[in-house]
């Protein structure tokens, strides 16, 4: 899963304003060394990686300064990664509006053919 972002306006790409650019994905990395058990809750560190129109995810890419690296505790009772990975997702969406409410964002799967 990732999350589509969408900006009429283009995005900045080092640096450089690409109004050509209109969609970019994003997947959250989750930092597993970074972690700490706290009562009922496991606290690990969120960043982001981006990619343009649909690539891989082979390299960072600086894209309009998308780089939010977080905090977030999330329970420790989990028997579903996919839905702990989902509510991962759902948290970095809502960090991402929060600094760009006029971006568009949906969770969305990549085709990786």
């Amino acid at each position: 899963m990732s999350l589509k972002i969408t900006n009429t306006e283009g995005f900045t790409i080092g640096n450089v304003l690409n109004p050509s650019i209109t969609e970019i994905f994003v997947r959250p990395l989750v930092d597993m060394n970074k972690q700490n058990l706290i009562d009922t809750h496991i606290e690990i560190q969120t960043t982001a990686k981006a990619t343009i129109l649909g690539g891989l995810f082979d390299d960072n890419i600086n894209v309009s300064g998308i780089s939010p690296i977080y905090w977030t505790k999330y329970s420790t009772s989990v028997t579903d990664m996919n839905a702990q990975y989902l509510e991962i997702e759902e948290d970095l969406k809502a960090k991402i509006l929060e600094v760009n409410p006029t971006w568009t964002i949906e969770i969305v799967n990549i085709e990786t053919t």
